[in-house]
């Protein structure tokens, strides 16, 4: 909130005319002011008195240079500066908006996607900070502004290069406030200089407080708390569960065990997310190009193993075998073969597509100017004339930017070039992407952004026309690997700040080519998730049905889980609003297409719920037409239903009674 301005306050600053007093800290006073133009801008002062002191001078002079390669990613972007003025000052985007410690105390704690958005904000500031070499060392509600609803991070005034021959801040100095310090910067046995990973720490505190209303380590007293935050595990209260693992692996005790903010974007990112809302479309943009803006490290790295971090990407994911819990929702043993021994989880980073690309499923038929995309024999793509057709992707899939791409294509001439666009964005008609071709001659790699294609890699390579090849994309943070049929056959680097993340897409350009069972996997690993059994045999599975289209013959299904409320709050190991539900949706994110046997069975309960729900699976036992199965009011989506699948093809969808 500003505040009338002093009587001793300066009328101007350089050629900025003060309006208002923002607020004082420990080096200056920030000021609102206006520019020549009548722009409102916020305008930072070192103390007068401290303005001749060189080591003052130093310091704001640092500031100035790396908060000027500061991206404006979710921060207050920085706008000019006068390092030789007689008052030093720094000019910065004023952010005309409520402080994080303004809205919790007038509105309470953050919920759902307003939460989700300041998880994401910071996070992304954050990367875009450390990506020019600060380190921010206060980061606090105070300092989280919210434009527009947008949360924007201020105050660079106590940043500090992370090169140690930059440091200015005496020894007896301690900058920050405590509730959000991390334990190393409280060790007076230690002369290690704070690195980005203490802003990590505070991120975690921060979104706590944004999530509970109070700091995971507060106590009576200032000793109580440093106390709890150099000894005691973070009180994380009712976050989300998705949040409160990337929160609680933020709040490590030992600095070099955190995540890095372009990590936690990567989780924070990754659509399907376990309940993870949507974010507004200018926030997902700035955050996804700060997830690359980062080029340091935490520290030295250790290997988390099964620890809190590998558990983050655990929780998404579920085996075919793992789907079902006792203390949930039992399954019926499936009759026709010996129940497998269990098999530990598979770590995933995101979401997982398994498709056989045999009918209209999770990539969508379609017809433009630019060619077709029909179902024979698995995908047919047809470009008209040389143009490239590019087809649709059902779920619209967000991808994080490590991942990897498996399918089977075959080449029908020698003008055929198969086609593969990754990190896609989600404009409806060639989004801006990179893109994989393979053509019976040659192979390259290129990047598509407003129109223009930039060539990344190619080569010289002979690809048969009529056999079925083997086309894998693999890619990393920073690059691409092309191999056809197991082989190695192209790499070239991913350097475009805008396409760090997105949707996957498969088309030709040419002449024509057939695609037949795509694997689409987040992560580089091309077996994990492994492919569940169930697409070519028996099972009988829990699922959240994505799609149940009887005229087309198809299913989209998603492995899930639906513990009671209080077995999910046990495994969780706190409480959450959650413990008191019925039951809680917990999601794989690996959706598998399959088709529909010739004479489906549909099992509803909602005729009768007394008489047509199975006791021991809370499944429909009524059979109903697709109709009446279909008919969905006040339902949610997708649904929950015990599906069984005999021979790779779903024979029967009962819809499950879990309200």
């Amino acid at each position: 909130m500003a505040d009338p301005l002093r009587p001793t306050d300066p009328l101007s600053i350089g050629r900025y005319r003060t309006l208002r007093r923002l607020g004082t800290g420990g080096m200056g006073s920030v000021f609102l002011a206006e520019d020549p133009a009548g722009r409102l801008v916020a305008v930072k002062v070192i103390r007068p008195e401290y303005a001749h002191e060189p080591e003052y001078r130093a310091r704001f002079r640092s500031e100035v240079n790396r908060a000027r390669e500061v991206p404006p990613f979710c921060t207050a972007e920085v706008l000019d500066a006068d390092p030789d003025h007689e008052t030093p000052y720094l000019v910065v985007e004023y952010v005309d908006g409520p402080s994080l410690d303004e809205v919790v105390a007038d509105q309470g704690p953050l919920t759902g996607g307003s939460l989700h958005g300041v998880a994401v904000g910071v996070a992304a500031a954050l990367a875009a900070i450390h990506g020019a070499g600060v380190v921010h060392r206060d980061l606090k509600p105070r300092n989280v502004l919210f434009a527009l609803g947008t949360p924007k991070v201020i105050d660079f005034g106590i940043a500090r290069p992370l090169d140690p021959t930059s440091f200015h801040t005496r020894a007896d100095q301690v900058v920050g406030t405590l509730a959000y310090m991390a334990p190393e910067r409280l060790d007076t046995d230690t002369d290690r200089l704070p690195t980005p990973a203490v802003d990590v720490f505070a991120w975690g505190a921060v979104v706590t407080f944004a999530g509970t209303g109070r700091t995971p380590f507060g106590g009576d007293s200032p000793a109580v708390t440093a106390a709890r935050i150099l000894t005691q595990p973070p009180r994380v209260g009712d976050l989300p569960p998705y949040l409160a693992e990337l929160v609680a692996a933020a709040l490590e005790k030992e600095p070099e065990n955190r995540p890095t903010a372009p990590e936690m974007l990567d989780r924070l990112l990754v659509t399907g997310a376990p309940s993870a809302p949507p974010l507004p479309v200018e926030l997902q943009r700035s955050a996804e190009a700060a997830q690359q803006s980062g080029r340091f490290e935490t520290g030295p790295r250790k290997r988390r193993g099964r620890g809190r971090l590998a558990m983050i990407a655990a929780a998404s994911a579920v085996t075919a075998v793992a789907v079902a819990v006792a203390a949930g929702v039992a399954l019926r043993p499936s009759l026709s073969q010996p129940e497998p021994d269990p098999e530990p989880p598979a770590t995933v980073t995101g979401p997982a597509l398994f498709d056989s690309l045999g009918t209209d499923s999770l990539f969508t038929a379609a017809k433009t100017q630019n060619g077709r995309c029909a179902y024979t024999s698995g995908l047919r793509v047809t470009p008209a004339s040389d143009n490239a057709m590019m087809c649709g992707d059902y779920q619209r899939t967000v991808f994080p930017p490590s991942q990897n791409v498996g399918v089977r294509a075959v080449l029908g001439d020698r003008r055929s070039c198969a086609t593969i666009w990754f990190r896609a964005g989600n404009d409806e008609f060639f989004p801006d992407s990179y893109q994989a071709v393979v053509c019976p001659d040659r192979v390259k790699l290129s990047a598509r952004v407003n129109g223009e294609e930039t060539p990344l890699a190619s080569a010289r390579r002979s690809t048969d026309v009529g056999p079925e090849h083997l086309l894998q994309v693999v890619t990393g943070e920073r690059d691409v690997t092309l191999r056809i049929d197991g082989e190695d056959v192209l790499t070239g680097p991913l350097d475009e700040s805008s396409l760090v993340s997105g949707r996957v897409l498969l088309g030709a350009s040419g002449g024509m080519v057939t695609y037949t069972d795509a694997e689409l996997r987040s992560g580089a690993d091309p077996v994990t998730p492994r492919t569940p059994d169930f697409i070519t045999g028996d099972a009988d599975l829990v699922a959240s049905m994505h799609m149940v289209y009887d005229r087309g013959r198809v299913a989209i299904a998603e492995p899930a889980e639906y513990p009671t409320g209080a077995e999910y709050c046990r495994r969780l190991e706190q409480s959450s609003p959650k413990c008191d539900s019925k039951y809680v949706p917990v999601a794989s994110g690996m959706q598998v297409s399959l088709p529909i046997a010739a004479r489906p069975e549909y099992l509803d309960y909602r005729p009768d719920k007394r008489k047509c729900t199975d006791p021991a699976t809370l499944a429909g036992t009524c059979a109903v037409s697709f109709q009446e199965f279909s008919t969905i009011i006040d339902e949610p989506s997708p649904f929950p239903a015990l599906v069984t699948i005999r021979g790779g093809k779903v024979t029967a969808v009962a819809r499950m009674n879990l309200r």
